[in-house]
């Protein structure tokens, strides 16, 4: 497990309480972009469901944790900063509040989806080459597909409801549990 935070200060040459400084310089917000976009990453902490979730780095917050809206464009006195929002909802208190968060970036705006920040400290890095995806939780975006294979038994091959109802499953993108008896 290699946190973000600490791959970012190694790239840098900084002790992590020094990034807030040196990720304000734009050569070097540059060269963390440049080698950190895209990389898949993982929080520490699991949400409500027990899972660790898992996106690719779409970017790199302006401001630290301490001053980004946690529940974007919200008015001020219902939302709270990013800081804040770990703490009450995770019980998680940032050891570097003020350093940059990461940000998720959602491809669709339509449908009213907004972007959301993460703080370094809450991120390990993921090899990408061992990553299994039944293991980790993925936005719908970065799902893969995958082939899932019917057969049927002579009593089913005759049965023309049932075999409908497995062509559909088949071209369904969705993994099932239920059966059909």
């Amino acid at each position: 497990m290699v946190l973000l935070i600490d791959e970012f200060s190694k790239v840098l040459n900084c002790k992590p309480s020094k990034l807030r400084e040196r990720l304000q310089h734009p050569k070097d917000r540059e060269l963390i972009l440049e080698k950190f976009k895209g990389k898949l990453v993982r929080t520490t902490y699991k949400d409500r469901n027990e899972f660790n979730k898992t996106f690719k780095i779409g970017g790199l917050s302006d401001f630290g944790a301490d001053k980004i809206n946690a529940y974007g464009r919200l008015p001020r006195p219902f939302n709270i900063s990013v800081t804040a929002h770990f703490y009450s909802r995770h019980r998680i208190r940032l050891h570097h509040p003020y350093t940059h968060c990461v940000i998720e970036k959602f491809s669709d705006k339509k449908s009213g989806a907004e972007d959301r920040y993460y703080p370094l400290e809450l991120l390990e890095i993921i090899d990408e080459s061992s990553t299994n995806p039944f293991k980790t939780f993925m936005r719908d975006d970065n799902k893969e597909t995958f082939d899932v294979k019917i057969e049927l038994n002579d009593e089913e091959k005759d049965d023309k409801e049932f075999e409908t109802y497995a062509r559909a499953r088949k071209e369904c993108n969705q993994l099932s549990f239920d059966t059909y008896w």
